[in-house]
């Protein structure tokens, strides 16, 4: 037999095994490079033509490093759209519309590269970038819907999985409506908590290990988690993954682990899928590289405004500019924590206490309301806070201080908020998960639930951050920071 047919019929047969997602993101990866080559070949062998067609005077072709740059582009724009994920093959359309979507920011991204080039930074011609662009989308269409989708298609022909809704609510009856309609599931069942002697884990652990033999293979467990608690969802979580199940979470607690809109155009409501478990770890050093990096660019760029800062909480009450405290980072460990001081000197924190432990044990009541009528969990108007801290927490600028922890190694650009330790001793182990991930200054809480999430609800929102951290999401909540601290709306 031919060794190229061979080797393709192994590939079809590896494919269409039982976790197709590892063999389909790096024949995505593939099928995308292979058509943006076979883009820029034909570019190459066209810009001379449409050159003349149109009237252009085009140099000499050279080869050049820049000619990588369409092939950066399309991976960065197709990995931030979600197009790796085996999601994406659920829907033929939305495919092809989220292909077409980026091919377009691929194409900006190399525009701004031509720009450039009109300096004279690189060799390679504007139009070889320009037509490379135009021609690369049917190409990729090619690939990806004429075969990448067939192997998709005969996969769940063959392995026929079934996909678990779990939870008891309108929002998950139209979840199990929408997967009824997408292509990946062979059936789709309903799992209710109407039995009021279980709990939400057994329930799904005995779906998932009572099937008869006849019954299909699960594939992916789909949690609402509006109808169960966030100590609820987790476990059924960890029932689903000890059994190597893939797991999905409908919250709108998680938007910015979404990763790319994909999942929420998919089922049509915010979806997160779980990555990792939470004892896997992630790669640190990639991370720790742009936390070194960051944290240093930052504390160039903010030294002015350090300084301005300095002056005024010296000059406006007595005491340190700067509040070093106790603080328990990852597994445990305490280091101390810097802020610029935006309290008197001396407060007595005997309420702030109280109130912590009334909260970590689920009984404290929102202090207040916020302007869309979400109740606030946070001591308002605290005596401790000097009239110029007051204006400081408020856009966060009393968390400057801590790109230095960040530099230094003591916490992450992203990452939960490390507790103090009286906070730490009141957690019981669901809660204390969210000390397995290393703190960080921004995340999930300060951007999307700020004192208007209970404790535990809190808690969901780090650890799903550990089971889904990565480059994308990390820098998603870096950006979503920047315009939270500028409105003061991440208080």
């Amino acid at each position: 037999m031919n060794p190229a047919k061979a080797a393709g019929r192994t590939a079809v047969r590896s494919l269409t095994g039982r976790n197709p997602r590892a063999l389909l993101h790096r024949a995505g990866i593939a099928g995308d490079l292979l058509a943006v080559l076979a883009a820029t070949v034909t570019a190459i062998a066209l810009r001379g033509p449409v050159a003349s067609r149109l009237g252009l005077v085009i140099s000499p072709f050279s080869f050049d490093w820049a000619l990588a740059l369409p092939f950066v582009a399309v991976l960065l724009a197709f990995s931030s759209a979600g197009l790796y994920e085996r999601d994406a093959y659920m829907s033929r359309p939305l495919h092809a519309w989220t292909i077409a979507q980026a091919s377009f920011l691929a194409f900006v991204a190399s525009a701004a590269a031509a720009f450039l080039m009109d300096a004279g930074w690189f060799e390679v011609p504007r139009l070889t970038f320009v037509l490379t662009l135009v021609i690369f989308p049917p190409f990729d269409l090619l690939v990806r819907l004429g075969v990448l989708d067939r192997l998709y298609i005969s996969w769940v022909r063959r392995c026929r999985p079934v996909g678990y809704v779990v939870g008891d609510s309108p929002d998950a009856r139209r979840i199990s409506e929408r997967l009824s309609m997408l292509r990946g599931f062979n059936r789709v069942r309903d799992v209710g908590g109407d039995d009021p002697t279980r709990s939400w884990t057994e329930i799904v652990a005995w779906e998932l290990d009572h099937r008869s033999p006849r019954d299909l293979p699960a594939d992916a467990v789909f949690i609402d988690s509006s109808s169960l608690s966030p100590r609820e969802a987790m476990g059924v979580i960890g029932i689903a993954q000890n059994r190597g199940v893939e797991v999905y979470v409908a919250s709108g607690l998680l938007g910015p682990l979404e990763g790319s809109r994909l999942l929420k155009a998919l089922f049509q409501t915010p979806v997160t899928r779980v990555r990792r478990a939470l004892a896997s770890s992630p790669a640190y050093a990639l991370k720790r590289t742009i936390d070194i990096l960051g944290s240093a660019a930052a504390l160039l760029l903010l030294s002015p405004v350090i300084a301005v800062l300095a002056a005024i909480i010296k000059t406006t009450s007595p005491g340190p500019v700067l509040l070093a405290q106790t603080r328990v980072g990852r597994s445990g460990a305490t280091f101390e924590f810097l802020k610029f001081r935006s309290m008197y000197i001396n407060s007595d924190d005997t309420d702030h206490q109280q109130y912590v432990h009334e909260l970590i044990n689920g009984n404290a009541k929102p202090t207040s309301t916020d302007l869309q009528g979400n109740g606030v969990f946070k001591i308002v108007d605290d005596p401790r806070v000097t009239p110029i801290g007051r204006f400081i927490r408020k856009f966060s600028l009393d968390e400057i201080p801590q790109l230095w922890n960040v530099l230094r190694g003591d916490m992450s650009l992203v990452g939960p908020r490390p507790p103090l330790p009286y906070e730490a001793s009141e957690y019981d182990d669901w809660q204390r998960q969210r000390l397995e991930v290393q703190s960080g200054i921004t995340g999930v809480w300060q951007t999307v639930g700020r004192n208007r999430v209970t404790f535990d609800e809190m808690t969901f929102q780090d650890v799903m951050y550990a089971m889904n951290m990565g480059l994308w999401v990390d820098l998603s909540l870096c950006l979503r920071t920047i315009p939270a601290a500028l409105l003061g709306s991440g208080l």
